[in-house]
């Protein structure tokens, strides 16, 4: 691949964070989405749900720190 002109340099990083930024965004309301449809489905109860969630929401956290010091680190 050729080397990205200088003058594309900071879009093509703020386009890189916008994607992970609705990466994540994305898979959570896609959990949250998936939950309430199962419950209103009568799938799944309140307890798997509530499961579920507390599996998930370590993941995203991770994901959001590590998309926070991305941020900082490409800033600088």
């Amino acid at each position: 691949m050729e080397k990205v002109p200088e003058e594309f340099q900071g879009f093509i990083k703020e386009k890189q964070l916008q994607l992970v930024n609705n990466v994540a965004t994305s898979a959570v309301f896609g959990v949250v989405l998936a939950n309430v449809v199962s419950l209103i489905a009568g799938d799944a109860s309140t307890q798997v749900l509530l499961e579920t969630s507390k599996t998930v929401l370590p993941i995203f956290a991770l994901v959001t720190v590590a998309t926070g010091l991305t941020t900082l680190v490409n800033k600088e």
